[in-house]
């Protein structure tokens, strides 16, 4: 199950000494505790800066999500640094209605910029949808080299427990699957230079620690895990340059329920089952 104590992440505390040390201190603009975005059947909860157990997507009141997070290698003439938004200056938010939101933060020469909107579905069709658009520009005068990593984390209780998944990538998309039926797919506008599938824990401490992360390109099918996944684009950005990155994530409940079968079928399968009680009763 995905529980934070269940790994340990000894580099947490490095966060702010990987920041770049132009950074000043500043006022964070972004509203305290978790943003949140509400449409139709669906509630989106998350702290855009750092992992937060509170973070929650839930739909017709069920969880769908543990973690959503960003992460980014930066590499120019210095030093490569492995950098999140908690480790960049916010520069601007806005939540203009209840189904989006926008922020941007700056630091080592890079403007990331997030625009995010939540799809809801109506009331009881167990099925929602968020897109969102990331944007990174280079500020700075030099040839700068990105990696954009989107880490996600699904969890897919809609059979009321957290189960093993199985999950896969192709043409673009990230595929998750639980026995229940639900399904959860990630999928982006650009093909990944890598994409990796792992059970929870060790992908996360990988991105988390320290020296710079490169995704081991395992793009699955990984069956019967706790399932995670996170997917890296490489990009060297001139001058004032940007890259944009479209990305949909989609949950729903699938259809489960089994065929009626023809009168004929339905009729041999009760002697057969009466047969088999009659069998049960005498031994």
């Amino acid at each position: 199950m995905n529980y934070w104590s269940a790994i340990t992440i000894p580099s947490l505390g490095l966060a702010l000494a990987l920041a770049s040390p132009g950074l000043a201190a500043a006022a964070d603009p972004l509203p305290p505790g978790l943003l949140e975005l509400t449409q139709g059947n669906s509630t989106y909860r998350t702290d855009l800066l750092r992992f937060s157990e509170d973070q929650s997507w839930l739909v017709d009141g069920v969880e769908t999500l543990f973690t959503d997070l960003y992460f980014l290698n930066l590499s120019s003439l210095a030093a490569p640094q492995e950098l999140r938004l908690e480790n960049f200056q916010p520069t601007a938010f806005s939540q203009p209605s209840p189904d989006r939101l926008s922020a941007s933060f700056f630091g080592a020469n890079l403007a990331f910029s997030l625009d995010s909107v939540l799809l809801g579905g109506a009331p009881g069709s167990y099925r929602a949808a968020r897109h969102e658009t990331v944007t990174l520009t280079n500020t700075g005068s030099d040839w700068l080299d990105v990696s954009l990593f989107k880490y996600i984390d699904y969890d897919l209780q809609f059979d009321g427990a957290i189960t093993n998944n199985t999950a896969f990538f192709a043409n673009n998309t990230l595929t998750q699957t639980a026995p229940s039926g639900a399904q959860a797919t990630l999928s982006v506008d650009q093909t990944p230079t890598a994409v990796q599938i792992s059970p929870y824990g060790p992908l996360l401490a990988q991105l988390y620690n320290i020296p710079a992360t490169g995704l081991q390109n395992t793009p699955g099918p990984l069956v019967d895990a706790d399932t995670t996944a996170a997917v890296q684009f490489d990009r060297s950005l001139a001058p004032g340059e940007s890259v944009a990155f479209k990305f949909v994530m989609e949950v729903q409940r699938q259809n489960t329920a089994k065929a009626v079968p023809e009168p004929g079928t339905a009729f041999a399968i009760g002697i057969v089952a009466a047969g088999l009680a009659l069998l049960r009763r005498r031994s």
